[in-house]
């Protein structure tokens, strides 16, 4: 099923609009218009354990996100080792509709909101 205008949704938008969408695939009432339009997927093989993959692109999307299993990974802390969680992203896409810069930029961009998301969830709290 297809997200339209995701980038326009609240996070409760996009919410209600899953639920809604994952019930219609659960009773067999999709239409076409729920499965076509598609410009952007993010797939998740992390909810099975999955710590690296390469997802497909389903043409004519642009690009396809994977998110892949939040697993501890060593980090030099000085002279000290550290254990910190580690999720592995893997963004395949169509260098005809993008030229790899952008979507570099994307990525470290998405790395940097995904770092900074304990801080963020604490700004909205207090």
């Amino acid at each position: 099923p297809v997200l339209k205008d995701a980038d326009s949704m609240t996070f409760g938008d996009i919410e209600q609009n899953i639920v809604e969408l994952s019930t219609k695939a659960k009773e067999g009432s999709l239409t076409m218009d729920d499965l076509t339009g598609g410009t952007f997927t993010v797939t998740n093989l992390g909810a099975m354990g999955i710590e690296s993959f390469t997802p497909v692109l389903n043409a004519p999307e642009v690009a396809i996100l994977g998110v892949c299993a939040i697993q501890p990974k060593p980090i030099m802390n000085g002279s000290e080792t550290e254990f910190i969680p580690h999720m592995g992203l893997s963004l395949t896409f169509d260098h005809c509709a993008a030229d790899g810069a952008p979507a570099a930029r994307f990525i470290a961009h998405l790395r940097e909101k995904i770092s900074n998301i304990e801080l963020t969830l604490l700004e909205t709290l207090y």
